[in-house]
């Protein structure tokens, strides 16, 4: 887990070693992910071994200020009191600590000013380990693929000249966006004409609503069947139009890459999240890697490429897909995943978290998961019928299914079950 490592706790436990005297008290201001997350289990625990000076710590308490609004810090943040132990062992952090929560006054830094904003509660926190899987789902759902930078692969297609093109090709342009980062946002947009098998649809984070699925964008990807080109394979050059598309943006990526560790291609299917996608299964459940809320919906397109923002699991057939949909998209989901969710300004990233709860796999003979599926189907039908604007912003999208749902008697029926289903 040393991805999500910083020097915060390394940096407690020197400080301790080097400065405080046995029986000395502490108090540090820390991430929030030390309360709970399992990357820091190591630094709860209050052992930190050393060759020449091993010590222990005593936690005595933590403070949760990650409810707290606005934040103090570009993160949300925690306070973990202890003493330097008088022995060799050490007393681990308490399972309980005290919740901050409230809405602080913008422009005032005394605390005669915000106490009175602020609330204090006793609260158990969630501590989980990161690799702990608790659905079966958990192996059959994958993250989708990097198709970044999005300027050399997203497309518009664009109008052909009056003499038109031969059948099979289409000119196309870079599609771009606002989110777009330097240095690819100054580049300007490629243009070409690429044989349309190349020009697959491509469903991004932003593309899934609760049990909808937005019209796919397109992306140049040159796959062929289920085998993934590049300018050096032999068979490139028998399409003329993806040739001259992917070998520019090849030497777009070689000049402005960051890095050199990875070629264009294996940047596209960095951890085989392009080609594992291959053969695309006839039915698959998508939901978005993050946001406030889990969303997922229900996938028959047979040529659409997942983008890494989802992730994407195969089922075996309606019944089952329903099944999670409804699951997947209950409010109680959300609530129950959100401790175990990666921690900034706000929960965000739901990636496989959602996982870690107890949902079990689809069973056509409980008669608890015939009828979540029977009500996916009909949530499924309800928000298909819902008159969207495709092309609006799918935040505010988002927001207008959920109301919608929240207005149903079948919505509220979903949440009853699975708090039960959970439960047992």
């Amino acid at each position: 887990m040393a991805t999500h490592q910083d020097l915060s706790a390394l940096f407690v436990a020197r400080t301790t070693q080097q400065y405080l005297a046995e029986g000395g008290s502490f108090a540090f201001v820390m991430p929030n992910a030390v309360l709970d997350r399992g990357y820091y289990a190591g630094f709860r625990a209050g052992n930190y071994p050393d060759s020449t000076d091993p010590i222990a710590v005593r936690f005595t308490g933590s403070w949760d200020l990650r409810r707290l609004r606005p934040h103090f810090f570009p993160r949300g943040a925690a306070v973990v009191f202890g003493q330097r132990s008088t022995t060799q062992f050490g007393t681990p952090l308490p399972s309980k600590t005290t919740r901050w929560t409230g809405q602080l006054p913008r422009d005032n830094d005394t605390w005669d000013v915000v106490s009175g904003h602020i609330a204090q509660h006793d609260a158990d926190l969630v501590v989980h380990d990161e690799e702990m899987i608790g659905s079966p789902y958990g192996k059959r759902f994958a993250q989708g693929a990097t198709i970044v930078p999005r300027v050399l692969f997203m497309v518009e297609k664009q109008q052909s000249g009056p003499l038109g093109l031969a059948a099979g090709r289409q000119t196309v342009r870079s599609a771009r966006s606002s989110t777009e980062k330097k240095p690819w946002k100054e580049l300007v947009s490629l243009v070409g004409v690429v044989e349309t098998e190349f020009i697959r649809p491509t469903l991004l984070g932003e593309s899934v609503l609760p049990f909808r699925v937005l019209p796919p964008r397109y992306a140049v990807l040159p796959l062929e069947s289920t085998e993934l080109l590049d300018g050096e394979h032999a068979r490139l050059d028998r399409y003329p139009g993806l040739a001259d598309w992917w070998r520019r943006a090849e030497q777009l990526w070689l000049y402005h890459r960051s890095s050199d560790r990875l070629s264009l291609r294996e940047r596209l299917d960095f951890r085989r999240g392009l080609t594992d996608q291959l053969p695309i299964p006839p039915l698959r459940i998508i939901y978005g890697a993050s946001g406030m809320h889990v969303v997922a919906a229900l996938i028959e397109n047979p040529t659409a490429i997942c983008e890494h923002k989802l992730y994407w699991g195969a089922v075996a057939n309606h019944a089952e897909g329903f099944y999670l949909c409804s699951i997947l998209n209950s409010p109680l989901i959300t609530d129950l995943v959100r401790p175990f969710m990666s921690y900034g300004k706000d929960e965000r990233d739901i990636d496989k978290n959602v996982w870690k709860l107890p949902i079990p796999v689809f069973d056509g003979n409980n008669p608890t998961h015939r009828r979540l599926s029977e009500l996916g189907g009909q949530c499924t039908d309800l928000v298909a019928d819902l008159d969207l604007a495709d092309s609006g912003n799918f935040v505010t999208l988002r927001r207008r299914v959920r109301a919608a749902l929240a207005a149903d008697p079948t919505a509220a029926e979903i949440n009853e079950i699975v708090l039960e289903l959970l439960a047992t």
